[in-house]
């Protein structure tokens, strides 16, 4: 079985850049497009859209087996 949980959240991302100027550490914040590995987040909101549970494998497939052709 497969369970497919989908929500919808508000996270706040805080990183923290250094650079041998406060000028070249503002220019990294500023050029990066996505939070990196080291930031740390919190999730300020979530909602809960939909789940769905699904058969996979061999299970999907058990009711052919039994059938002989």
């Amino acid at each position: 079985m497969q369970k497919d949980i989908f929500y919808e959240m508000g996270v706040h991302f805080s990183e923290i850049f250094e650079g041998a100027t406060v000028e070249k550490a503002t220019e990294k914040a500023h050029l990066q497009k996505e939070p990196s590995d080291n930031a740390k987040l919190k999730i300020t909101d979530q909602r809960f859209i939909k789940s769905n549970i699904k058969l996979i494998g061999e299970e999907q497939d058990g009711s052919k087996k039994d059938q002989k052709s």
